[in-house]
């Protein structure tokens, strides 16, 4: 499984966030910033240029505003939702 670490300490805003997350992704430059279009490419096919299995490793979250803590957390559960309900091999872990 490939492992993706991103380093979010530096992140204020989800924007900041997303463009963090789906730069390691391999994301196309119309991505979405948002939980819908994540979905969007981790369910989809040939949206990113990294797909799965992979495991997003998460750093710095200690330290982030509490916006993007709560979308940190929405974030797991959308990974974790694409396991349950598609079979999908990926996961979102948070320091």
């Amino acid at each position: 499984m490939k492992r993706i670490c991103i380093d979010v300490s530096e992140c204020r805003t989800t924007d900041t966030f997303f463009r963090v997350l789906l730069s390691e992704l391999g994301a196309p430059d119309w991505h979405g910033h948002n939980l819908d279009a994540l979905w969007d490419s981790i369910a989809g096919d040939d949206i990113n240029e990294i797909t799965p299995p992979y495991h997003v490793e998460v750093r710095g979250s200690r330290s982030v505003p509490t916006e993007l803590a709560t979308l940190l957390n929405r974030v797991q559960s959308l990974f974790e939702e694409a396991k349950a309900e598609l079979g999908i091999d990926v996961c979102f872990k948070t320091d």
